[in-house]
């Protein structure tokens, strides 16, 4: 069981007082909050509460698209969390279990509560003839993402681009093909067309995106100006020979002319800024530059190309390699601000933030574990995901759903996840077959809370909560910032998966902040799939 910490109620305590609200505040449940508005006859009283936070985000007038990189190695998709020794801080909430649709039904979830524009997935191609998937960022994966995008119904919000580890797709599975070795050496021949000698576009395009491009439908993919936007990585010394004289530019030119035949798309390429370095004629290529970041400075980086601007960032980085220890210090979530106030804020035409599923070098951008700061470099959970959120074109958006199993923090009273399924922990937690799929908080006891942090909301906020339950003895109330709303009653639905939404109270918010919103349990009997959060 984990309870709330010392830590979180002295936050809670003082974010109440400093707002002068005459209230007394207990938030593990020993004292009181500040009453609710007595039952009437007519409409529900809106609560005022004048708590909350106000924080750092983007500003109306920067328009620029925020992305993320996303891994799904082997070990990622069958969650084998080990890398070299290293330790790994950034343990995800999410129990990998080797169900890649489950897997992808997550990640999709979290993507869309951090409002990113799009998903730039890994690709690092495969060998033929190998089964599905082959190592790490076969993007023949992908039909598992579009696949669970399709399911949530948010293709309009969440788009796919393709980030190719350049290294990866080309030299070493050159070489694991030619040598059945893999690895960097020898270097891949980039003036080598045919792949007679060490090169080969076909390392590039069949074997990588062509597969993309075949997997993820137009309508998912994610375009700059009209053109599906495809990341490319280093092409320096240690994979690469052979760069200049044009030869980048006539591979990356043979890239497009087949995506235009094939698929009546025209890729818009951003580069590492090694392309450029290396072969100069390659601007005539490429849509923009990106300068990536650098450990342990620059965390963040602002290139301009064609007088636009392109942006990186990273939220934290470790790992050690022999007596070399790389690290950049996440600082509880201000190196990612600090990131992408230089980026975003500063108006980048698109800023790429390394890495949503990043574990191996701890630069995570997803749920984390749970367990304190010097566990997971995460002060809690949903911390990353919140601060991407907030740099997010919406970083106020007027519907919010937050899913049950996602809490930063939660009371239950018998230990152990009675199901085995989603997290580790206390939290009691299983599949639904409520529409949507998923997971629901189940077997829930009077006494028990569910609560999330630094939540952005706004104005009059009308909540309502996803609930099942097979009797009528359920009573549940939302409490942010210490101020109580109504006791409400969960009707008998049917069952415990036969859910009903009903509504919950509502509040009424300063402009400009974010809050602490828990869920109280006054008596059990009931399961929470979802609860949402929508402004008047």
């Amino acid at each position: 069981m984990r309870r709330t910490s010392a830590r979180t109620r002295i936050r809670a305590v003082l974010a109440v007082l400093a707002a002068g609200a005459a209230v007394t505040t207990a938030l593990a449940g020993a004292g009181q909050v500040a009453a609710a508005p007595a039952a009437s006859a007519g409409p529900a009283a809106v609560i005022t509460d004048n708590g909350g936070t106000t924080l750092p985000h983007r500003d109306a007038a920067t328009t620029g698209a925020l992305g993320v990189t996303f891994g799904f190695s082997t070990d990622t998709l069958n969650g084998n969390h080990q890398n070299q020794g290293n330790t790994i801080y950034n343990l995800p909430m999410y129990l990998t279990t080797g169900n890649n649709a489950a897997f992808w039904d997550d990640y999709v979830e979290e993507l869309t509560t951090a409002g990113v524009d799009f998903v730039a997935v890994d690709v690092r191609g495969y060998v033929p003839g190998r089964a599905v998937p082959d190592g790490g960022g076969d993007p023949r994966v992908l039909t598992g993402l579009v696949d669970a995008i399709n399911r949530r119904g948010v293709g309009g919000q969440l788009k796919i681009a393709a980030f190719d580890d350049t290294p990866a797709s080309l030299t070493d599975k050159k070489n694991q093909v030619k040598h059945h070795t893999g690895g960097y050496t020898p270097p891949f021949d980039i003036g080598d067309a045919t792949g007679a000698g060490e090169g080969g576009y076909q390392y590039i395009w069949d074997d990588n995106l062509k597969e993309f491009y075949s997997r993820v439908p137009d309508s998912l993919r994610y375009k700059v100006d009209g053109r599906p936007l495809v990341y490319e990585w280093s092409i320096n010394d240690f994979a690469f020979t052979n760069q200049g004289n044009g030869n980048a530019a006539k591979m990356l030119a043979y890239v497009r002319t087949q995506a235009k035949a094939q698929f009546g798309v025209d890729p818009y390429f951003v580069v590492d800024q090694s392309w450029l370095q290396q072969d100069p004629t390659v601007s005539a290529q490429i849509g923009g530059v990106d300068d990536w970041f650098g450990v342990p400075t620059p965390a963040s980086t602002l290139a301009t190309f064609n007088g636009a601007t392109y942006g990186a960032a990273v939220p934290g980085f470790h790992f050690a390699s022999g007596t070399t220890t790389m690290n950049i210090d996440p600082n509880h979530g201000q190196a990612l601000v600090n990131g992408l106030t230089a980026t975003v804020g500063k108006g980048a035409k698109v800023t790429l933030v390394e890495g949503f599923t990043d574990w191996e070098e701890n630069a995570a951008l997803l749920r984390t574990a749970d367990g304190g700061y010097d566990q997971r470099h995460t002060d809690y959970p949903g911390q990353m995901i919140n601060i991407m959120r907030r740099f997010s074109k919406t970083p106020f958006p007027a519907a919010t759903k937050v899913e049950a199993e996602t809490a930063d923090a939660y009371l239950d009273t018998t230990a152990g996840n009675a199901w085995n399924a989603y997290r580790a922990g206390d939290l009691d937690v299983q599949a639904t077959t409520d529409t949507g799929g998923g997971w629901n908080v189940g077997g829930i006891a009077s006494g028990e809370w569910l609560e999330w942090e630094q939540l952005p909301l706004q104005g009059t906020t009308d909540f309502q909560v996803r609930v099942a339950s097979d009797n009528s003895a359920g009573r549940l109330r939302f409490v942010v910032d210490g101020v109580a709303g109504p006791t409400v009653s969960v009707p008998a639905t049917g069952g415990w998966q036969t859910y009903q939404t009903v509504d919950a109270g509502s509040f009424a918010f300063a402009t400009g902040t974010y809050h602490t919103v828990r869920i109280e349990f006054l008596t059990g009997n009931l399961n929470l799939n979802y609860w949402t959060a929508t402004r008047s």
